[in-house]
């Protein structure tokens, strides 16, 4: 980030702290992502566990189980041939009693007819019959709970009002071996209690179903109970894992597994209470890096306006005042930072010095303007005294001098004339040229002329020229006047001032009946030079020519 571009002491400060937040923020949130997942991770896969290890639980009871239906064939093979006809029925009744969840055991080896026994009357040699015709087509099972002892096909059958596991085995005649059939059913009830599905934690309900369909034996609900399982129900022999709607309307995650071909199956539920509280575990892990930095921020930047940028501030207030009528010092309390004080210090140092300073020189400039005004009081007053003497003198010349003197004292009274009206309050201020130049022409009407308005001016009423200008134009006129008592011009002339183009005047001389040579003069246009006037048109028939004069 190029902090250059940032003006504020405020903004760099709290860029800076961004520069750093934001990385933070950022590997906040990346680790709080990745937590999370393997928290995730850690779920489906401790998830997937608990329903292989029941797999692996239910597959190890029935290799158990036919191992010991397998031995009952393999006794009563052994004695067959020694002992009674009563040998096998016993062998079955012996396994049948001393074997508690064994309901029923039916054996067969090679030609010979086969026995059962079962436990009680729920079960009857003709329900055995039955069971034994329906398992010898069926499917046999390839995995791995027995199939290298015996072809094996295991399921659930129902006698009566009762449910019962049944494993069937059958071995094909070999060299030294005859053909053996077997049958036991076992009560379903013997998975829950004798075998023990294991500790169920609160929110998983397990079972081993057939097709996802029908429940055989459940840990964590009743086996009755079927709205625990799945609206979509897989069947897929692998382990999987899935989130599904249950027949209750809940959402939540499945795990299956398959035991035992074709349809026996292990089926996890798994509330979802696990997942929301990882999900409000990543939150919390998220959320409170991120709002401590939003705080630290909020704190940062509230510090620094209260130790830095109030300070600043109140100097940048104090240097606004300085401009003002009522300047101010910059604030220094001893809760100040030590170099922002010190520049206070500082800055309070210069706007005093400066003060001072301003004081001696209003003082000096009033000393000056006292002088400036008085010495153009002396030039007035000096002015005056001149044109006194020389009216004085005109009067006492004969006929043939008075013109020159009254043309001289004409000029004399035009300078004294000027620095009145620029001294009228007092100060030196710009003439205002209609009434400068009305008294003008009213005094040369009386002095060279006596009783006779000859010459008149015309000028707008809100323009106004320096004096350094306005005594030129003022002469320009006595020597438009001087010229046409020369000429022995006796009818009207008029010295018109009026507005032109922004900035700018317009001086026009216009006669009755004829133009006058009084501004083809040196002099005339010396003067012309001094106000800074340009021709316009040239003398023509009575008018005497027309000037652009800038203000």
């Amino acid at each position: 980030m190029n902090m250059t571009a940032i003006r504020t002491v405020r903004g760099r400060l709290l860029a800076l702290m961004v520069l750093v937040i934001v990385p933070i923020a950022v590997i906040t949130a990346v680790t709080a992502v990745a937590t999370y997942r393997s928290v995730l991770s850690s779920l489906e896969a401790s998830q997937l566990q608990t329903v292989g290890n029941f797999a692996v639980r239910t597959r190890v009871w029935y290799r158990e189980s036919l191992r010991v239906v397998l031995t009952a064939t393999a006794s009563v093979a052994a004695v067959a041939g020694e002992a009674s006809a009563d040998a096998c029925p016993a062998i079955a009744r012996q396994i049948v009693d001393d074997n508690i969840g064994i309901s029923a055991i039916a054996i067969r080896v090679g030609d010979r007819p086969g026995c059962s026994a079962s436990e009680g009357d729920h079960v009857s040699a003709e329900d055995i019959r039955g069971v034994i015709e329906t398992y010898r087509d069926q499917t046999r099972s390839t995995t791995w709970i027995g199939s290298e002892l015996a072809d094996a096909s295991y399921g659930v059958t129902q006698i009566g009002a009762r449910r019962f596991m049944v494993i069937y085995a059958r071995r094909a005649a070999g060299p030294q071996t005859q053909e053996m059939e077997s049958l036991l059913l076992m009560s379903a009830d013997i998975i829950d209690r004798a075998y023990a599905l294991g500790p169920v934690s609160p929110g998983i309900t397990v079972g081993i179903v057939r097709d996802s369909r029908d429940v055989i034996v459940a840990r964590g609900a009743d086996e009755g109970d079927t709205d625990w399982l799945p609206l979509d129900g897989r069947t897929s022999p692998q382990l999987q894992r899935w989130q599904s709607l249950s027949r209750s309307g809940a959402t939540a995650t499945y795990a299956t597994q398959r035991v035992a071909e074709p349809d026996l199956y292990v089926l996890a539920r798994f509330d979802q209470q696990a997942e929301r509280a990882a999900f409000m575990q990543f939150i919390a892990l998220l959320l409170t890096p991120l709002v401590t930095l939003m705080v630290l921020f909020a704190v940062y930047s509230l510090a620094i306006d209260a130790n830095i940028v109030r300070w600043i501030r109140g100097i940048e207030a104090a240097a606004v005042a300085r401009a003002s009528q009522q300047p101010r010092l910059a604030p220094v309390e001893p809760t100040m930072p030590d170099d922002i004080r010190r520049v206070s210090e500082a800055f309070n140092a210069l706007v005093t010095d400066q003060a001072e300073r301003v004081e001696r020189l209003n003082l000096t400039i009033g000393a000056n303007r006292h002088l400036v005004r008085e010495l153009h009081h002396r030039v007035k007053n000096s002015l005056q005294v001149v044109q006194s003497y020389i009216s004085l003198a005109r009067r006492q010349q004969d006929t043939a001098h008075r013109p020159v003197l009254a043309a001289i004292e004409a000029k004399v009274q035009v300078l004294s004339s000027a620095y009145r009206h620029a001294l009228a309050l007092g100060e030196m201020r710009p003439v205002e040229l209609k009434p400068f130049l009305d008294e003008v022409s009213a005094m040369l009407n009386g002095l060279m002329q006596a009783g006779k308005p000859w010459i008149s001016t015309v000028a707008p009423d809100d323009v106004a020229l320096v004096v350094d200008r306005a005594i030129p134009l003022g002469l320009l006129v006595v020597e438009i006047a001087s010229h046409a008592i020369h000429e022995g011009y006796e009818n009207h002339v008029v010295v018109e001032i009026s507005g032109g183009s922004e900035g700018h005047l317009i001086l026009s001389v216009v006669t009755d009946d004829r133009r006058i040579g009084a501004l083809e003069t040196k002099i005339a246009r010396g003067l012309l030079r001094q106000i800074g006037a340009t021709r316009m048109e040239a003398a023509d028939g009575a008018s005497a020519g027309r000037w652009d004069l800038p203000v």
